[in-house]
């Protein structure tokens, strides 16, 4: 198995979790009502809408995906950029993991945040096998992931009360 994995270039990693994301991840968030679950568990006054959710998710993939393209401009000198993407993942798997477990009850997205874990951990296991692991690497690639989170959550914030009252 490890000398199977030796074989897998990292780049496809980052990539993967892309594609988990939109639309596997996406479409069981929906077929499950994130929307709904999202307001309950964060205080929203009511769900987002369908659309507006969407929007969110599509400034949350445009980050990830110029994420990607830094990372593919030089593999090697921005690392941080495609690692940064697992962490994201990561975090995102956190959030259905600890909530289904907080609740007693499977959250929208919880199965796809298992496969967002798996990926994150077999890429941290790839980049040590190359020897690419190191804890600046790791802490330029956090900082990378959480902006990837702020980014997305910032530009919520600002067009967030239009979308409301384009979409309602």
């Amino acid at each position: 198995m490890i000398t199977k994995l030796e074989q897998i270039d990292f780049k496809y990693f980052p990539i993967g979790l892309i594609i988990i994301y939109i639309p596997f991840h996406l479409l069981e968030e929906a077929f499950n009502n994130f929307p709904l679950w999202m307001a309950e568990h964060y205080n929203f006054q009511k769900p987002l809408s369908y659309p507006h959710w969407l929007i969110n998710n599509s400034i949350f993939l445009f980050v990830l995906l110029t994420g990607l393209i830094i990372y593919n401009r030089n593999r090697v000198k921005y690392l941080p950029f495609g690692l940064g993407i697992l962490i994201w993942g990561f975090m995102n798997s956190l959030e259905h993991i600890v909530f289904s477990v907080y609740d007693s009850k499977i959250s929208p997205g919880f199965y796809t945040s298992i496969l967002f874990l798996v990926v994150t951990i077999i890429g941290f296991i790839r980049l040590k096998q190359d020897k690419l692991l190191n804890l600046p690497i790791v802490l330029k690639s956090l900082l990378i992931a959480i902006g990837y989170w702020i980014v997305p959550i910032a530009t919520f914030m600002i067009i967030g009360s239009y979308l409301v009252k384009v979409f309602t």
